[in-house]
């Protein structure tokens, strides 16, 4: 039935020295170069997740920076802001200052102003009183006389107080 015969025996032989040489020649070489090729774009793979990591980390970085920044900005307009009140207050306090003596010194002035014509008044009417009682020793007087007299005195008081 069936015959082995020696053709066939060798076309199996050939096949399989045939297989063993590709394999060993083609196969092997064909697989390295492919694994090679795998390893190479694993380790690509590798260090494209490596550089977005550092990436992403960097970007971390830079909005927590800028959010830093955003604070110590609000941080220094808030402090220039209480500067600027507290310098507003010192200034609304040295102008109320300036306003009080000047004040307190108009008042000085207008008081010291006051005495002088109270002085000066008391000085005009003593040097009346003088004169009147300069006359009246004088003379002897009689009621026309003394009418008169407290007229002139009148008159002069007048006249010096419209000087």
């Amino acid at each position: 039935m069936l015959t082995l015969n020696l053709n066939l025996l060798y076309t199996v032989v050939n096949i399989l020295v045939l297989f063993l040489l590709l394999r060993k020649f083609l196969y092997k070489p064909v697989m390295n170069i492919i694994a090679q090729r795998q390893k190479q774009v694993d380790d690509a793979l590798n260090a494209a997740e490596t550089s977005r990591q550092e990436a992403t980390a960097a970007l971390n970085d830079a909005q927590a920076k800028l959010r830093n920044v955003d604070a110590e900005a609000a941080a220094r307009r808030a402090a220039y802001e209480q500067q600027a009140e507290k310098d507003k207050q010192q200034l609304l306090a040295d102008a109320q200052k300036q306003a009080d003596a000047i004040l307190a010194e108009g008042k000085a002035a207008a008081e010291a102003e006051r005495q002088h014509k109270l002085r000066q008044a008391d000085d005009q009417t003593t040097a009346l009183a003088r004169a009147m009682c300069e006359k009246l020793l004088a003379r002897s007087l009689n009621e026309q006389d003394d009418a008169r007299l407290l007229d002139d005195l009148l008159e002069k008081a007048g006249a010096e107080n419209g000087k």
